[in-house]
């Protein structure tokens, strides 16, 4: 609770603060979206919001270094503000955050990312006014912190966290759709022909990972519903993922016979090249992951293993998109604000059960709609 007792006892300051900065127009606009791959593609609603609603008003926004390149070159984004997550430890941290925010001297901040860091800065930055999600449980923490924000909307449990945004949006007057965009490097072709993926459409992308590992498919699955895509479509099978993920791509294509049709482009492509893969494909397959909603940005038909999440709360919308998902009594136990990275369990039942056979007959109905 220091924090919260810095807090109000910096109120004089904060408050004199946005008073000073209160301008009749809103001409500078921060958006605070801190989290990972998904989230930002999930948070560029708010962007396209915000810019039809403020079209003069300079709009930045303060992301995570590895969501850069999904709105680095979007029209409706003026500047890009990438901040490390380990920047903001420690009452210094914080202070530096603040700092920061308030040097921008933003008219109006929209807060997607509720955490202790970011709302302490916020508020110490003096923002004439600030609106933020709050996540669906509030400790007594951010319960103080909260009554410094001026307009906040808390999630509600299995609720779209679309439709969370939508509300907070509206307090403020501002009507959000639920389109997604993301930037799109030129470069992104070259690197779908250098590697020999199709553009006739015949492909399908399998995510071979997650940034969460507790949701991720695992060697023998996938090798064995790569064996199956290889016999069941004429087409080339696209392990898609990061540099990181190249062992376990190298080892699936290793084990599956017929070999000579599967691309490996793990780490082949940097994230504004990805749509480019993501257009020449006929279906992609994958768990809740950022590739995931970067497929759904751009509506490919897709099947989406669920896995622990409730994806009540977010998940893609595209008309072509089919769930499998098996929930054993613990379903589901990761949640939008509050994800796990272990199984209690220890077993993965809502991974483990998945039979290739579901996944099939998911991505049959997929391409049929």
């Amino acid at each position: 609770m220091i924090y919260v007792l810095l807090t109000y006892l910096l109120a004089p300051w904060w408050w004199l603060t946005k008073r000073l900065q209160r301008r009749g127009k809103i001409e500078r606009i921060l958006l605070v979206q801190t989290a990972k791959i998904g989230d930002m593609l999930c948070a560029t609603p708010v962007i396209l919001a915000l810019r039809q609603h403020y079209p003069d008003a300079q709009l930045s926004v303060l992301h995570a270094p590895v969501t850069g390149k999904i709105i680095a070159g979007l029209s409706e984004v003026d500047h890009c503000i990438a901040i490390r997550s380990d920047s903001w430890r420690g009452w210094a941290g914080k202070w530096r955050l603040a700092r920061l925010i308030a040097g921008g001297r933003y008219d109006l901040a929209v807060n997607l990312s509720p955490s202790l860091p970011i709302l302490c800065g916020l508020i110490w930055a003096g923002v004439p006014r600030t609106l933020s999600i709050m996540p669906t449980r509030v400790g007594r923490t951010l319960a103080a912190l909260r009554r410094c924000i001026d307009l906040t909307e808390q999630h509600r449990p299995g609720e779209l966290v679309l439709a969370t945004k939508q509300r907070l949006l509206q307090q403020q007057g501002i009507a959000m759709g639920l389109h997604k965009k993301m930037a799109i490097a030129a470069s992104g072709e070259t690197a779908c022909d250098r590697l020999g993926v199709t553009p006739d459409h015949s492909a399908i992308g399998l995510a071979i990972s997650s940034a969460n590992k507790l949701k991720e498919l695992g060697e023998d699955l996938l090798s064995a519903l790569v064996a199956r895509l290889l016999q069941d479509y004429p087409g080339q099978v696209v392990l898609i993922g990061g540099p990181e993920d190249g062992p376990c791509a190298a080892a699936v294509v290793a084990r599956v016979p017929g070999g000579e049709r599967v691309i490996n482009a793990a780490g082949a492509f940097q994230l504004d090249e990805l749509p480019a893969l993501m257009q020449r494909l006929q279906l992609f397959i994958g768990v809740d992951s950022g590739l995931t909603y970067l497929a759904d940005t751009f509506d490919v038909p897709m099947v989406v293993i669920v896995g622990p999440v409730d994806f009540r709360e977010q998940r893609p919308l595209g008309a072509h998109v089919r769930f499998v998902s098996k929930q054993p009594p613990c379903y589901p136990c990761a949640f939008v604000f509050n994800a796990p990275y272990t199984c209690k369990t220890g077993d993965r039942a809502c991974i483990r059960t998945v039979a290739v056979g579901d996944i099939l007959a998911a991505a049959k109905e997929a391409l049929n709609d």
